[in-house]
């Protein structure tokens, strides 16, 4: 009987060890080794978000920017989300709506707007009078900050944005300057407002 037991023991200690185990070799086999991985891994779990993950993020540390002939180092501002809307061509209809969706978006975030920042990032010949006297009056919280265009074209050649210089594309920057989602017209507010009340829930603030 005291045998039995023992062997009892034995065997519960045993599979004990094992599944502790399996736990162990599933985490390992499953951590992601890059981006694309994490993003396929995310994809397989079931994510919530509305826009469309970068592959493989973008940092914007790497490009050169100014705002006002003033360097602008991505690495050195302030930590915060960000929206940053690419131009080349100057802000057409289709820069307009999107830059009044994330108007309405930045708005509907309440208390927690303050986190985020909006971004027009000009890659083209400077904007026209006309351009700058509309975003004074209509985005004046907006940030207007010029960029060279070959950099961000080179940012984004390996990654699956499609981006190119008549796209229209809304990227999300973390705050800690990894572009790592973006949306298309084919998005709205609403998908906006979801993916970015989802990551400032889940983020740090700094």
């Amino acid at each position: 009987m005291a045998e039995t037991s023992s062997n009892r023991g034995k065997l519960q200690l045993w599979l004990i060890i094992i599944m502790v185990a399996g736990v162990f070799i599933g985490g390992f086999v499953m951590m992601p080794s890059n981006e694309e991985e994490k993003a396929r891994l995310l994809a397989m779990l079931g994510t919530s978000n509305k826009g469309t993950l970068l592959i493989p993020t973008a940092p914007m540390a790497d490009l050169s920017s100014t705002q006002d002939g003033e360097p602008w180092r991505w690495g050195e501002i302030e930590p915060r989300w960000r929206l940053v809307l690419p131009v080349v061509h100057g802000c057409d209809q289709a820069c307009k709506d999107m830059l009044y969706a994330s108007r309405q978006v930045h708005i509907r975030l309440d208390k927690k707007a303050h986190r985020v920042n909006r971004v027009l990032l000009n890659l083209g010949e400077p904007l026209s009078e006309a351009s700058l006297a509309f975003l004074q009056e209509e985005h004046v919280y907006l940030k207007v900050v010029d960029a060279d265009y070959g950099q961000f074209a080179a940012l984004l050649a390996a990654t699956n944005a499609d981006w190119r210089a008549d796209s229209a594309r809304l990227f999300v920057v973390d705050q800690n300057g990894e572009m790592m989602m973006y949306y298309t017209p084919d998005h709205d507010g609403s998908d906006m407002l979801a993916d970015l009340r989802h990551l400032l829930r889940y983020s740090p603030e700094p």
